[in-house]
């Protein structure tokens, strides 16, 4: 079946992940200071690669194989793609390969200044697919030479790297450096492989002059309805690109949600995520207050052009005026200290795997007692996976499925932004 998502809440049938690999294992201390001083005073450090600290690989790589299991769980082996050996295929027809190291090497210079000499570009072109792939991921060739600048390890949050939606899939552009080359990968995937056919590319690039949009800040909220965010990682002349291409192509109402700018907001998904068809999860003092975030709806209009309005009230309230009524959990809870620290730690980063049946990671407590409270079961990954068909084809159970996640929250990402999902049943 052909790759489609016309609702957050579908059952899950496919999903693209990465394992994380020795991309980790590459950064250094240097990477993760998002300042450093310098004679005139603090700026941005350059090198900065978006982790909180220099996580350990064989801890993150177990945490991550307990998402892994509960996905393979939930919609088999076969439908669990691994995002390496996708590229991995999709590096071994030789004109995508070509153009993919050439757009890398462009990418190189233009961002960090950096020039991959003749001898070092001869032998990237002679690598095999999957040295190649690690080669992208690594920053190095096989005998360890340094060919990028630095290795690209915040490949490990997939959901930003394309996002389907209804029968289209959004490309994407980072608009930190640390993500640009993993991104050139990506669009050519979401264009040249298999498990993307029959989806149609919507490309804000060629229309924006500077495009900046990730996939952490799209989300389906119904086959007709979209909500984008604008913030930290996506701009609203890229934000409302998209929106305008998805007008043309199937969606009747984007919504442009400004959020504010900072490390632990840098996405639309670590603020609100959709739990059942009337319930979220979300940090409650920017979704449930008025004009706590700034919200305008694009929709269509004659002749092709789409009408821009803003719009009154608190991003839920717009909702509901639309029809989109949902009731919120507090990600930490009613303490306004721990809903603080439970949103840094990816507490309303819910992922769907069908509805009423989420993932979450464990260290959020209070976020667990409260969906507790209104119903939910709280599993643990083996518990749930001895248990999943059952659960899954159970309209009225409500679980969540607690990971363990220190180290892969380190990488500022809860279960939502380290998955990408490309089918999913309709409700």
């Amino acid at each position: 079946m052909d790759a489609k998502i016309h609702t957050e809440l579908g059952r899950l049938r496919r999903i693209v992940i990465h394992r994380p690999g020795p991309e980790i294992d590459l950064m250094l201390p240097i990477n993760i200071e998002a300042y450093r001083e310098v004679d005139s005073g603090i700026e941005a450090n350059p090198d900065y690669l978006l982790f909180d600290d220099l996580v350990l690989l064989s801890r993150i790589r177990s945490e991550h194989d307990s998402l892994t299991s509960v996905l393979r769980a939930s919609c088999g082996d076969a439908d669990t793609l691994e995002l390496r050996l996708m590229v991995r295929e999709l590096l071994s027809d030789g004109d995508t390969r070509k153009q993919v190291i050439d757009e890398a090497v462009a990418e190189e210079e233009k961002i960090w200044s950096h020039t991959i000499d003749k001898d070092h570009l001869s032998k990237l072109y002679s690598l095999g697919p999957q040295d190649l792939e690690r080669a992208f991921f690594k920053g190095q060739l096989p005998e360890g030479e340094r060919i990028f600048k630095w290795p690209a390890p915040n490949v490990l949050f997939a959901r930003d790297l394309a996002a389907v939606v209804g029968k289209n899939v959004i490309l994407t552009y980072a608009r930190k450096r640390a993500r640009r080359r993993e991104m050139i990968l990506s669009r050519a995937l979401a264009t040249r492989h298999k498990a993307f056919e029959g989806l149609k590319p919507i490309d804000i690039g060629p229309h924006v002059s500077d495009p900046a949009i990730e996939g952490g800040d799209i989300m389906v909220l119904s086959p007709n309805q979209v909500a984008i965010g604008v913030g930290q990682r996506t701009n609203m002349e890229s934000a409302q690109e998209a929106g305008r291409q998805l007008l043309q192509n199937g969606v009747d109402q984007v919504y442009l949600v400004e959020i504010r700018v900072s490390r632990s907001t840098m996405h639309l998904d670590t603020v609100f995520t959709l739990v059942d068809a009337s319930t979220c999860l979300a940090h409650t003092p920017l979704i449930q207050t008025e004009g706590a975030v700034q919200v305008q709806t694009m929709e269509r209009a004659s002749e092709g052009k789409a009408t821009l309005r803003s719009r009154k009230g608190s991003f839920l309230s717009v909702l509901a005026e639309d029809g989109l009524r949902f009731d919120a959990i507090a990600c930490g809870g009613d303490s306004p200290w721990q809903q603080e620290r439970e949103q840094w730690s990816d507490g309303a980063n819910a992922f769907a795997l069908a509805p009423s049946k989420i993932l979450l990671y464990a260290r959020n407590e209070h976020t667990l007692r409260g969906l507790n409270a209104r119903g939910f079961e709280v599993f643990t990954p083996g518990d749930f996976c001895r248990n999943a068909a059952l659960l899954l084809s159970d309209p009225n159970r409500k679980v969540v499925v607690a990971i363990e996640g220190p180290e892969l929250s380190r990488g500022r990402g809860g279960p939502r932004c380290l998955t990408l999902p490309i089918l999913r049943d309709e409700l």
